[in-house]
């Protein structure tokens, strides 16, 4: 099958998208697919190599070309980690264009994107959430309704990944500048109750015919106080165990509720549900990835391996999931 592989993005999680992207790359080659790498800049622009793409939409599906070359490919697979990439914009590009796309649909990756939704969201269909509250762009931080959660608290863009921009404020002096931080990823502000001594849970899922499956738990300890972007990419201290070192009927509960996380979100193709566990074995949902990192050394691929998934299956399940939902919804082929 030929997979055009979309790369890259205008978000701040451009370069953990590169490392996800050639981890991908390899998988799907020494399975037998042809992978056309393209890569969007930070500007924006679509380049196969060194040669900028033009899109025709005359007809459906729409063309893409490089130079005076037409692209021809089966199935689009995004690595685009971060706005523009994974929360609902390129999907719904994909769906007007008329091409097969992998991963989850425009809903479901706009909802989980925004963190502030899927809090929402979650909180209708039963799942625990810490206390939080949010800023809307423009708007002055509240310190009353930040006061009333307790701090620590952590403040984050509501839409962002990777941990970027995400501060921990002990103290209302430092409220303000960590709202700043967060503002100049997004506008819309999350600000959370932090929770002492968390313990960070992970569950991979696939969601395929309107069934979502899970992997068995893994456990993220930071080398670092708390998981920040330092933490998950440049710190050799930071740990993955997998299993989680929690009981059986533990880790089943956080297996149910990341299922039930990804069904809310009327899910398909893959995802990753991330909870925080207390001293007390109290589980909390925290946030649903819908393009999780994808690299050797990621979560995702670590806990289907671990569940006796091999990467190579994970990616065939994907990509069959993404041709049968095309079908169903009577679209055109793919782009050549």
């Amino acid at each position: 099958m030929k997979v055009l592989l979309l790369y890259g993005g205008r978000s701040a999680e451009h370069d953990v998208s590169l490392v996800s992207a050639g981890f991908v790359r390899e998988v799907l080659c020494n399975s037998g697919h042809e992978v056309i790498m393209v890569l969007i800049g930070r500007d924006g622009g679509w380049r196969l190599e060194e040669d900028a793409i033009t899109v025709s939409a005359d007809g459906t599906p729409w063309e893409l070309r490089s130079g005076s070359e037409r692209i021809s490919f089966d199935i689009v697979f995004p690595v685009l980690h971060g706005p523009m990439g994974e929360d609902g914009t390129l999907q719904g590009l994909c769906m007007m264009a008329g091409w097969p796309f992998a991963g989850a649909g425009v809903m479901t990756s706009s909802m989980a994107m925004n963190k502030v939704t899927a809090k929402l969201m979650a909180g209708t269909c039963g799942l625990p959430v810490l206390p939080w509250t949010f800023f809307e762009e423009g708007c002055e931080p509240d310190m009353e309704a930040v006061s009333t959660l307790g701090y620590p608290v952590f403040v984050k863009p509501a839409r962002m990944g990777s941990s970027v921009g995400i501060s921990r404020v002990d103290a209302p002096v430092e409220l303000r500048a960590a709202v700043e931080l967060a503002r100049r990823h997004d506008g819309l502000v999350l600000v959370e109750k932090g929770m002492v001594r968390a313990r960070e849970i992970e569950v991979a899922l696939l969601a395929e015919e309107g069934r979502v499956s899970s992997s068995i738990p893994g456990e993220i300890v930071p080398g670092l106080e708390w998981y920040d972007y330092e933490a998950k990419y440049n710190c050799p201290g930071s740990r993955l165990l997998i299993p989680a070192p929690i009981p059986d009927g533990l880790a089943e509960k956080v297996r149910s509720m990341a299922e039930t996380s990804f069904s809310m979100l009327s899910g398909s193709g893959f995802a990753r549900a991330d909870f925080l566990l207390d001293s007390s074995g109290n589980l909390y949902f925290n946030e649903i990835n819908t393009i999780p990192g994808f690299t050797g050394i990621s979560m995702f691929p670590k806990l289907w391996e671990a569940s006796g998934v091999p990467v190579p299956e994970v990616l065939e399940r994907i990509i069959g999931e993404a041709i049968r939902r095309h079908s169903r919804l009577g679209g055109p082929g793919g782009g050549g």
